[in-house]
């Protein structure tokens, strides 16, 4: 008997006993008709550290399918050994060979080689699905890096436009206490002018009355005369430089608001925080005057008041656009519904107004009171009110394009008919005279 001893057969497939199939499986479907997907997980993972999963992931779909049927095929080889030793009478395990015949011999290299050259096939392809792989991760290192550098340039970017943003909101801040100082001070001349034309006003009607009083206007000698005329002049001269501070004081105002909603725009802008009320408004139907703009807000609004003036009003308004009436009193209804709180709003009614979008204008002069006292006061159900806050609409030129809604906020009490709490609508439409009108 020879003492040849036999190598041991490397085995990594599973068992067998059934067929390959007759047709191969598409390239895009991957098969397992033998060795099945828990021996084929085991082997990879064991070879070159990687699951199925991940090997399907990382390498095409046919590399994966060749390897697998590489392992079917190995699994044929091995089984022909097997059958070949059992033919020769060669138990399986065994270090001892029997003596064999040259043709038994050739013919057990034979399946021995065929064997190897399986073995040698799917390391092939364990090659091939490794390198498949490190390409795909090194594919999506580089990809990565460059999102990367992107996302980098991105906030970078961000970073400068924020510090643009913050800069500009500094400069409109300083502009805007800037502007509020020369407020202060316009308010205070024109509180002095006011007590000054207050004071000329008493002097004459003063002068006026000892004047009436007088026995004979014919003995009045010409010095007091003439003294009455310089100080009626003076009184005219003194209500033409309180006009004029008014105008100034309102000049200082707009500018002062439009430093305000400059800032809290920049600001918005640095938060991240993006406005979209055209998406969340309610579609509004067309209108074509202020009357009906008017009319169909009263049907829409649950807690604005509209008064008798504020239809009148509207009639005689020729404003161009009364949709935009409309809008900014659907808005005014929503400041009225949070005056109606009893715990109050929280801020000032002016800001709440021009969060919700409205140009929003608070207190009006106690001049115009005297001058224009029609204009400014208007009555419902037997009560007189009087004009402190208004919402411009449009700031254009002339009575098409300027159109304003007064109102009155009236606190309410408890005395037995007094009107409730809440904001009464009072004109709407023209522009109630001013400083800017004469």
């Amino acid at each position: 008997m020879s003492t040849k001893k036999r190598k041991p057969k490397p085995k990594r497939s599973g068992s067998p006993g059934h067929k390959r199939p007759a047709v191969a499986a598409p390239p895009t479907e991957l098969t397992f008709d033998r060795i099945g997907k828990p021996e084929i997980d085991r082997i990879l993972r064991e070879q070159i550290g990687m699951t199925l999963a991940t090997a399907l992931e990382r390498s095409s779909v046919p590399a994966v399918q060749a390897f697998v049927d590489e392992l079917e095929a190995e699994d044929d080889a091995v089984n022909a050994v097997r059958e070949v030793e059992a033919e020769l009478g060669i138990e399986p395990g065994t270090g001892e060979m029997p003596e064999l015949e040259p043709e038994q011999e050739v013919q057990l290299l034979r399946v021995d080689a065929d064997q190897e050259r399986q073995i040698s096939e799917v390391d092939k392809r364990l090659i091939a699905i490794c390198r498949e792989a490190m390409v795909a991760l090194e594919r999506r290192a580089v990809r990565a890096e460059k999102e990367l550098e992107g996302a980098q340039r991105t906030a970078e970017r961000a970073e400068t436009q924020a510090a643009r943003h913050e800069r500009r909101a500094e400069e409109r801040v300083a502009e805007a206490q800037e502007l509020r100082g020369k407020l202060e001070v316009a308010e205070a001349e024109l509180a002095e002018l006011r007590a000054e034309l207050e004071r000329a006003r008493a002097r004459g009607e003063r002068l006026e009355h000892e004047l009436e009083e007088a026995p004979d206007p014919e003995t009045v000698d010409a010095a007091g005369a003439g003294a009455v005329e310089e100080l009626r002049a003076r009184l005219k001269e003194r209500e033409e430089l309180l006009v004029e501070a008014h105008a100034e004081h309102e000049r200082l105002e707009v500018a002062l608001d439009a430093a305000r909603r400059e800032a809290l725009r920049l600001h918005r802008e640095m938060e991240g925080i993006e406005e979209d009320d055209e998406a969340g408004e309610e579609e509004l139907p067309e209108v074509e005057t202020v009357l009906q703009a008017v009319e169909e807000a009263q049907k829409r609004c649950k807690h604005l008041v509209f008064t008798e003036r504020a239809f009148e009003t509207a009639e005689d308004s020729p404003f161009w656009r009364p949709d935009m009436v409309l809008a900014d009193l659907l808005k005014l209804d929503k400041v009225a519904e949070a005056y109606e709180r009893p715990e109050g709003i929280g801020q000032p009614v002016g800001q709440y107004a021009q969060d919700l979008g409205l140009d929003w204008r608070s207190g009006v002069g106690e001049v115009w009171y005297g001058i224009h006292p029609n204009d400014y006061h208007f009555s419902h159900d037997g009560q007189t009110l009087r004009v402190a806050e208004h919402v411009r609409v449009a700031n254009g030129s002339g009575a098409q394009r300027c159109a304003r809604i007064y109102c009155a906020f009236h606190p309410g009490s408890d005395q037995e008919g007094d009107l409730p709490r809440g904001v009464y609508v009072g004109p709407v439409g023209r522009k109630l005279p001013d400083s800017t009108t004469g």
